[in-house]
């Protein structure tokens, strides 16, 4: 799977509410400072954590807007904004931004190493 695929499959599993398969995209050692996290998830424990609780919401999805792309070597860098929805008692939107750094790992598959999202700001 090259990078840009692992991304589409980021938003599929996310949207499918498919926690094992979205787990299976980060490093072991990446990082991720969620949207709605006041902590950064460090290691494979705290991330599983941060999907299983996201993954309550019901009817949770994201939605991706606008990105750009840098590539060096075999790291893809990728910025840009997303939409999570979710209904709580009626449909709640949360517009975000974000950054997500995808590099080759070990065995030459990629990986998500870096996940910054937050809320952009009224």
């Amino acid at each position: 799977m090259d990078a840009d695929c692992l991304l589409k499959q980021w938003e599929e599993y996310f949207n499918d509410g498919d926690l094992t398969s979205i787990i299976k995209l980060y490093a072991s050692d990446a990082i991720l400072w969620g949207t709605f996290s006041k902590i950064i998830r460090n290691n494979p424990d705290l991330i599983k954590e941060y999907f299983q609780g996201l993954f309550l919401k019901k009817n949770i999805k994201v939605n991706f807007n606008s990105s750009s792309t840098r590539v060096y070597a075999d790291t893809y860098l990728y910025s840009g904004t997303y939409e999570f929805s979710y209904i709580d008692e009626e449909l709640v939107k949360f517009p975000a931004r974000f950054t997500f750094v995808i590099c080759k790992d070990e065995s030459g598959s990629y990986k998500i190493v870096e996940h910054h999202s937050s809320l952009i700001p009224n």
